[in-house]
C-alpha cells in the first residue's frame, strides 16, 4: 500500500539518523557505490570525478574492471594515486566475465549499509548521495530508494537528451515493494536496470538477489526479488541519473537473436516468481514485457526466423497468437481509416 509522505521534524529527523548511525557496524561505510567496468576509455575519468566529489569518510567507490583491454584499470590506478578526499576507493581487476559476475563480486566486496549499482558510462548527478541521506534521514527503515532518471545519446556534437526513462512527478512512500512494482506497471515506467534504486544491503541478503549468468538482460530476477522483499520503499521525483547511449553499446546496437530469446528467458524467470510471490502483477508485468518484446521485434524483424526457430521464442510468440493478431488488426484497421479519411491522398495502385 502506498502513505502519504511524510513533511518530517527537522530535530525527530536527526534523531533519527543518529540512533541509524548508531547501529553501524565499526567502520562500516553507510553506502558502497558499485561501478563495473569494461573498456570504458575516456568517460572512466569523468564518472571518477562526479563520484569522489560527493563522497564523505562513510562512503566508499567500489570498481570492478571485468578484464578491460584499453587501460582503464591505469585510468583508475591513476587517480587513486592522486585522491586524498574522503571515502575509500577500491579497484578489482578480473578476467572478462561479463556484468553480472562484476556486479556480484562487486557486491561481495561492499562494506556499505546500503548498495548503489552505477554504470560506468552513466552520470550520477551532482546532488545523489545528498538526497539519499536526506531520504534516509526521513526514513530511517528506509529498504529502496528510487528516483527519476532520463535517457541521453552521446553524439560527436555532445549530449542530446531523449527524454525520461523513469519519472515520479512527486514523493511517495510505499509499505511494500510490491506496490511500488504495480504503480510502475501501471505508468508504463517498470525497468530491471540496477542503477534505478539504492538498495539496503542486508535486504539484498535476505531476498537472495543474484544477477543471472548470461550476456544481457541479467538483472531482472535480481530486480523483481529485492523489490518484493521490500518493506519501506521510497520514490523521489528528482532527477539523480542519466543513461547515456553510445554508438556501440549493447542498449543502443543492433540486436542479435540472442539477446531477443534472453529477454524472453527473463520473463519467463520474472514469471515463475511472480506466480509464487505477487500473482495478482503477473498480468501487469505480462503486458509490459509483451510491449517491450514486441516493440524489440518491430525494431529487428529480419530476425523473427531465428527466434521462431528457439524453443524459447517460439513458445512465447505462439502461446500470444490471439494478442499479435489483435494487434496486427488493429494497426491495420488505424491505417484503413487514415487511407478512408477526407482529404487523404489516395493509394497507388
Amino acid at each position: 500500500s502506498q502513505r502519504q509522505p511524510q513533511a518530517g521534524n527537522p530535530a525527530v529527523a536527526a534523531g533519527q539518523m543518529s540512533a541509524f548511525m548508531n547501529q553501524l557496524d565499526d567502520g562500516a561505510p553507510l553506502l558502497s557505490i558499485v561501478v563495473p567496468c569494461y573498456n570504458v576509455g575516456a568517460a572512466m575519468l569523468p564518472l571518477l570525478q562526479r563520484v569522489s566529489a560527493q563522497m564523505a569518510e562513510d562512503c566508499e567507490l567500489v570498481l570492478i574492471d571485468d578484464g578491460s583491454s584499453d587501460g582503464t584499470a591505469n585510468t583508475v590506478r591513476a587517480f587513486q594515486a592522486d585522491y586524498h578526499g574522503p571515502g575509500h576507493i577500491a579497484l578489482t581487476v578480473t578476467p572478462n566475465a561479463g556484468a553480472a559476475k562484476a556486479r556480484e563480486l562487486g557486491l561481495s566486496l561492499a562494506r556499505g549499509r546500503f548498495v548503489y549499482f552505477c554504470d560506468s558510462d552513466d552520470i550520477m548527478r551532482p546532488t545523489f548521495v545528498e538526497v539519499f541521506r536526506r531520504a534516509l534521514a526521513q526514513y530511517p527503515a528506509l529498504d529502496l530508494l528510487f528516483f527519476s532518471s532520463e535517457i541521453a545519446v552521446v553524439e560527436p556534437g555532445g549530449m542530446r537528451r531523449l527524454g525520461r526513462k523513469v519519472e515520479y512527478d512527486h514523493q511517495q512512500v510505499f509499505d511494500h515493494g510490491s506496490a511500488l512494482l504495480e504503480y510502475n506497471l501501471s505508468q508504463h515506467m517498470h525497468t530491471a536496470a540496477v542503477w534505478t534504486f539504492v538498495a539496503r544491503r542486508d535486504l539484498l541478503q535476505a531476498a537472495g538477489a543474484s544477477f543471472t549468468r548470461r550476456g544481457a538482460h541479467e538483472d531482472h530476477l535480481f530486480t523483481l526479488s529485492t523489490m518484493l522483499h521490500a518493506r519501506c520503499v521510497v520514490a523521489l521525483p528528482d532527477l539523480l541519473y542519466t543513461q547515456t547511449l553510445r554508438a556501440g553499446s549493447l542498449t543502443n546496437s543492433a540486436k542479435n537473436a540472442q539477446y531477443i530469446t534472453e529477454r524472453i528467458s527473463a520473463f519467463n524467470e520474472a514469471d515463475a516468481l511472480l506466480r509464487t510471490s505477487a500473482p495478482a502483477l503477473r498480468a501487469l508485468y505480462d503486458a509490459e514485457s509483451f510491449d517491450a518484446i514486441a516493440a524489440m521485434m518491430a525494431e529487428n524483424r529480419r530476425l523473427l526466423p531465428a527466434v521462431l526457430a528457439d524453443p524459447v521464442g517460439l513458445r512465447y510468440f505462439v502461446a500470444r497468437t490471439p494478442r499479435i493478431l489483435a494487434r496486427v488488426s488493429r494497426r491495420a484497421l488505424r491505417a484503413a481509416r487514415r487511407r478512408l479519411a477526407p482529404g487523404a491522398s489516395p493509394s497507388k495502385p
